[in-house]
Order: structure tokens, then sequence, then C-alpha cells
């Protein structure tokens, strides 16, 4: 067979596999009837619906009265109030007190003044420096050695004294705090800005109350 011959052979080959690769997009199913257009989904799968419209409380169906805090200072709850107040229909700020610890307390026990004023002058003769005389309260006429923060630091403190011969006590240091609350009511579809004033103030926290609480039950 010449050159000529193998040369039609290809030729026609090429044309059959043409051929063949035009029928086959031809009888190929599109997966869509328009460009840019979604198949339907499956009616089996699950749907997600709205279970709140946006801008609303969550789960409201009428008024509701929640308390905000404790916030720290007079200042932070002047601010929760600025900011709840124009999506509250009635608003009201209050203040409470609370104990709070303070650290630790190392201290001498003294059962009047003049036995104070002995085991400061012990001290001073034992090099110790950092002490006083507490001027009343539970344990007036101790004398304290040191105030800590960190209870490690108030145990290596209370040794050290003790291993001078005293009788150095530990004691947790608690003080009296005010506390600050903003109480407010809000009608259906409003949203005050709580989360904002939550995170600014560590520890404060929004709390859902019956309206006829702090006399928030309306007119």
């Amino acid at each position: 067979m010449n050159a000529l011959n193998w040369r039609w052979i290809t030729v026609a080959l090429i044309v059959v596999n043409a051929v063949i690769f035009v029928i086959g997009r031809l009888d190929a199913s599109p997966t869509s009837d328009r460009d840019g257009e979604l198949p339907e989904l499956d009616p089996g799968l699950p749907r997600a619906e709205l279970v709140g419209s946006p801008g609303s409380e969550e789960g409201e169906s009428g008024p509701a009265c929640y308390t905000l805090g404790p916030l720290p200072t007079l200042l932070a709850q002047q601010r929760a109030s600025d900011r709840l107040a124009p999506f509250a229909s009635q608003l009201q700020t209050r203040q409470t007190e609370a104990d709070r610890d303070r650290g630790w307390w190392v201290y001498l026990p003294a059962a009047d003044r003049s036995e104070a004023l002995d085991l400061t002058r012990d001290l001073a003769g034992r090099g110790v420096e950092d002490y006083y005389v507490v001027a009343g309260g539970s344990l007036e006429n101790a004398v304290s050695v040191g105030l800590y923060e960190n209870i490690e630091n108030a145990r290596d403190r209370q040794r050290r004294i003790r291993a001078l011969g005293f009788d150095a006590q530990l004691e947790v240091r608690r003080e009296t705090v005010p506390q600050f609350w903003v109480d407010y009511r809000v009608e259906p579809g409003e949203s005050p800005p709580w989360r904002f004033i939550v995170r600014a103030s560590p520890g404060a926290q929004r709390v859902q109350v019956p309206c006829s609480d702090y006399s928030l039950s309306g007119d």
C-alpha cells in the first residue's frame, strides 16, 4: 500500500471520530433549561424557617421587662441608661451593696490598744517595718503586717512573721462595694443594644424579670 492510500485512510478516521463526537453532544441532556438556572431542590431535604424578625427581642409576644447589671460605677449606669432609654417604654436605675473579696490580710491579734502597741514595738525591734494598728471594725486593735492579692504571698508573709515568734493570722479581706443596675421595659419589635453594655462591663448580665418587679408593670 502506497503513501497516498495511508493518507486517505487517516483522513477518513478523523472524519468518523468527529461525527461520533458531534452526535454524542447532541444526545446529551442539559442540566438546566437556561444558563444560570438552578435545579429544583429535593423535597425531602429540611427547610430553614425564620423564627423571628430582625430587630425584635427573641421570642417576644408582648411587653418584656429586664434587669441589667451589676454595673461597676455610677458612670457606667448612666451610660447604660442613655443607650437603653430610646428603646424602653419604662426605665429606672437602682443601687445595691455587696461584699467583695479584696485579697488576704496577715495580722497579729491583740486584746486592746496597749497590747497592740507592745506588739508594734516588738516588731520594730525584730526589723519588721510594714505594720499598723487597726483603728476599728471587727479586728479593732489588731496589728496588720500585710495585705496581699495573692494567697501564696500572704502565706509566705505569715510564715516569716511566725518564724520571728509572733502569732500571725491569715484572713480574707472583704469590703462592701456599691453595685448599679438598670431595669427597663420594652415593647414588641424593640431591640435595645444591651449586648454592647454587657460586653463593656465584665460580670454584668441581662436577666428577664416579671414586669411586676421594680414597679415596671405600667402606668
